[in-house]
């Protein structure tokens, strides 16, 4: 591996279940999209992919079908995937007219070996010229500023759209770590289940999004925040109007919020206790879409008691992180995979 082969153009790609980010070594993010692909019902073709897919999905929705290829960070279908990645790929190409780029890509803790070489094997089949592999916490970390390659132990916590990870990180790798598929879209499917049950009333995904990120909190909000929504009375097949709570959202959230308490507890336990005194005295870090949860931060304290920390930009820390990766390959060497 050459690190200093500058006729490679080296670039990093965010594998998210809900999204796909890019970026360079000298630029912003040059590319985020949906992470899905519309295709044709009838013969199941794909008609396109991102946010031409997203566009395409809320306008004809009864003729499309919408297909996710990659989920909880690992490939759940080869050929979508692969047909996706050649099109990012492509169109990241475009800004910088390189043609095989080398590609460093995130995976989450827990990842199996043949889970990381089908990876690996998409991304060479897409374009990439080589493919290097890192944690993604260890890129979140390296994304917060902290310096991962000191004998210090430091907690992410990263809540995503298809799951959730807790990871103690040291020496430029992860010690002690724990994945779970819970994130974003689990809290959605909560969220529905909940309103049909207990006020048998029927909403759709983009609906119950929208509840999550305007009602949704961890913990009991001093001020309660309500909303009108519309949808379907489950009795009646009539349409109509609800008011919904945030106790009714929290309600709806309790149980995901809970397996990931569980899974962060169960990693520190875990955690060798050098560093786990490192953890107690550096606190938790929170990434992810799941970081904007109102009082999130709140919930891991009275869980864990460890002071807790939200990130700026919960969104792009992973990615901020494998810029400053690419930039730096000879010093973040002993982090890849």
């Amino acid at each position: 591996m050459n690190f200093f082969d500058f006729s490679l153009r080296d670039i990093a790609i965010d594998l998210g279940t809900s999204n796909i980010l890019v970026i360079s070594k000298d630029s912003g993010i040059i590319l985020k999209e949906p992470s899905i692909l519309a295709l044709n019902q009838k013969n199941m073709n794909v008609v396109a992919t991102g946010k031409k897919a997203q566009d395409l999905l809320d306008k004809t929705p009864d003729t499309l079908k919408m297909i996710r290829p990659f989920r909880d960070g690992v490939i759940a279908d080869y050929k979508y995937t692969l047909y996706l990645l050649k099109d990012v790929i492509k169109k990241a190409g475009k800004q910088f007219s390189f043609r095989k780029p080398r590609v460093l890509v995130g995976v989450p803790v827990k990842v199996t070996e043949i889970e990381c070489m089908a990876i690996e094997e998409v991304l060479i089949q897409a374009g990439a010229s080589e493919v290097l592999i890192i944690y993604e916490p260890v890129a979140s970390a390296i994304g917060l500023g902290i310096d991962v390659l000191k004998p210090e132990g430091n907690a992410i916590l990263d809540i995503g759209g298809g799951r959730s990870q807790f990871a103690v990180v040291s020496l430029g790798s992860v010690v002690s770590g724990s994945a779970i598929k819970v994130g974003g879209n689990y809290f959605n499917q909560k969220i529905i289940e909940y309103l049909k049950r207990r006020l048998n009333f029927g909403i759709n995904i983009s609906v119950a999004e929208d509840l999550k990120i305007d009602l949704g909190c961890a913990t009991p909000l001093v001020a309660e925040l309500i909303t009108q929504i519309r949808g379907i009375d489950t009795m009646t097949g009539v349409p109509r109007n609800i008011t919904v709570t945030s106790k009714d959202i929290k309600r709806a959230m309790e149980k995901p919020l809970e397996l990931i308490m569980e899974s962060v507890i169960f990693a520190l336990a875990n955690t060798p206790p050098e560093l786990l005194s490192d953890v107690l005295k550096n606190g938790i870090h929170i990434v992810g879409g799941g970081a904007l949860i109102r009082n999130i931060d709140n919930l891991v304290f009275e869980v864990t008691g460890v002071k807790t920390y939200i990130s700026e930009e919960p969104f792009d820390t992973v990615i901020l992180g494998m810029q400053k990766i690419i930039n730096n390959l000879e010093m973040y060497k002993d982090t890849l995979m």
